[in-house]
């Protein structure tokens, strides 16, 4: 993208910026008070009673250790998703440097001067009040800018939960491969770490001058401007149904703009979440409404009911294997085996399979190897489950690309164990790349060399044809199936091969029981149960 591009993207997306912006600050703002309101006294009591010091800053650093996405989803069971969840993980984070920091700062302290405060007749209290933190607040700040400055990146990962701020650009930007949209929130987010650190800085400064009002007004300007963000934006009516979509369904031309308009819906009030915890999301009543996946065993599972696309805006998603031709050249072998594989997975198959991974908590691997087991011998296939079953070799002869769901690492799984078992060749898998476009253009570069995708996904996302040819395309399979085969050959060098079997298309998803779904099953619907008014900057 040239400057010019760059601007008028940041030119529309101004409103949606600001708002992000609040809400990170906001997170990272009661996150780092709560932390710093806990922690200092809690390192003040450890260097006291030097016993506890130990202990706690182990039991600060193990959190520390915890993955941030691992953390989250240890408190998602718990906290459910949402503001509540991050804020909580962000405060654990920003424990550690701020009581360690505060123990040593107390601690170094030279015996000699609190020797003397106490012989000057000082109690206790007066020797912490007047000597002890006014000498110990270099490095305590320090702590507590550490913290800020830790916190400001680790919120990105809030939107993971659907908790807002700027990570919401960032995902989406990686779901897309846009550069653009990834540093519209990684830009303002180092903007505000560097602010934070600034500002924390000052503070100190102002207090060593015994000037404390200039701490309490920066950090009160943070929270004023992170709650003036959440007032501006409750100010606007909320819509009676709340909705959650992925990153990639929120960024991509086919998703949520485009459906929305389609649908005639006037902007909605949506929260961005992980395609694992979209249909918890929907079964705990977090969210009203849903995007999911027509193939996904756990709308059965959790009761959940799909809304008629009774205007006919998704186009059909036949599942079918992407492959690079000069590999199908070096090894036409591959190209036999992925051709069996052509129908031979229905949507019950498909469906019962992903409920094996999403319900019972098999693994990928396990769930693809029953199917081969069952489908070889059928099929004429001589494959050897022990072959099939070997670790990953450091030097491949194939590289398998996965999108981030299950269905795709159940797919990849199926594709890697059908060539490791049926031939002499040795695959490995590179699951959980992302999006469509990151994938498609790993494919492009031969960073992977096969991988399982979509129809619908590739004639919208991919070759972005118009809307009158999309119309005409989704009713009939056959023309769609012809004019992707001519397209990615001719463009790409890359071979479409027979469909699965399968059509795994988006669906609209509510709950069974909700009842304000009883008298209608269709996307028409959801506008009698909208406002006319504006209710969120997505539109």
């Amino acid at each position: 993208m040239n400057w010019t591009e760059i601007t008028g993207f940041l030119e529309s997306n101004r409103q949606l910026l600001w708002q992000r912006t609040g809400e990170h600050l906001e997170l990272m703002f009661v996150a780092v008070l709560a932390a710093t309101l806990v922690g200092l006294p809690a390192g003040v009591v450890a260097a006291r009673i030097r016993r506890l010091a130990t202990p706690l800053i182990t039991l600060a650093n193990i959190v520390q250790t915890i993955p941030s996405v691992a953390l989250l989803g240890f408190l998602l069971p718990i906290c459910g998703i949402g503001r509540g969840t991050a804020i909580i993980a962000l405060f654990l984070y920003a424990l550690l440097p701020i009581v360690r920091n505060t123990i040593a700062g107390l601690q170094g302290v030279a015996p000699s001067v609190v020797d003397a405060a106490r012989g000057m007749g000082m109690s206790e209290r007066q020797v912490l009040l007047k000597v002890e933190l006014p000498l110990a607040l270099p490095v305590i700040f320090a702590g507590i800018r550490t913290a800020a400055v830790i916190n400001v990146g680790v919120t990105t990962l809030s939107a993971l939960i659907g908790a807002g701020g700027l990570g919401t650009f960032i995902f989406r930007g990686l779901a897309t491969n846009n550069m653009a949209v990834i540093l519209l929130g990684a830009v303002p987010a180092a903007v505000l770490a560097l602010l934070a650190d600034g500002l924390l800085a000052l503070g100190e400064r102002g207090l060593r001058r015994r000037a404390g009002w200039i701490v309490a007004a920066a950090l009160l300007a943070v929270m004023v401007g992170g709650l003036t963000f959440r007032a501006l934006d409750a100010r606007r009516p909320v819509s009676e149904l709340r909705f959650g979509f992925t990153a990639e369904f929120m960024e991509r031309p086919d998703g949520y703009a485009a459906w929305r308009m389609h649908y005639g819906l006037p902007p909605l009030s949506c929260r961005e979440l992980d395609p694992g915890l979209l249909y918890d999301a929907l079964k705990l009543g977090e969210v009203d409404v849903a995007c999911g996946f027509s193939t996904d065993g756990r709308i059965e599972d959790y009761g959940l009911r799909r809304l008629d696309d009774d205007r006919h805006f998704f186009p059909a998603y036949e599942a079918a294997i992407l492959a690079r031709q000069p590999v199908l050249d070096r090894h036409p072998e591959i190209a036999a085996l992925i051709a069996q594989l052509g129908g031979s997975i229905d949507e019950t198959a498909m469906r019962r399979m992903n409920l094996r991974v999403d319900r019972d908590k098999l693994t990928p691997r396990q769930v693809a190897a029953e199917f081969l087991a069952a489908w070889a011998p059928t099929a004429g296939v001589a494959w050897d489950a022990g072959r099939a079953g070997r670790p990953d070799e450091p030097s491949p002869d194939l590289r398998i690309g996965t999108k981030n769901f299950t269905e795709q690492y159940v797919l990849g799984q199926i594709l890697c164990q059908l060539i490791n078992g049926a031939s002499s060749l040795r695959a490995t898998l590179q699951a959980g790349l992302g999006g469509t476009s990151i994938c498609f253009e790993a494919l492009v570069r031969g960073d992977i060399d096969l991988y399982p995708e979509y129809s619908g996904t590739l004639l919208s996302a991919v070759l972005r044809l118009s809307a009158a040819e999309l119309d005409r395309l989704m009713h009939d399979r056959v023309a769609a199936d012809l004019r992707l085969k001519e397209e990615l050959a001719g463009r790409h060098g890359i071979t479409w091969f027979v469909p699965l079997g399968f059509n795994n298309t988006y669906a609209m998803l509510v709950r069974g029981d909700d009842p304000q779904f009883r008298s209608g099953g269709k996307i028409s619907d959801l506008r009698t149960l909208l406002p006319a008014a504006p209710v969120s900057p997505e539109s």
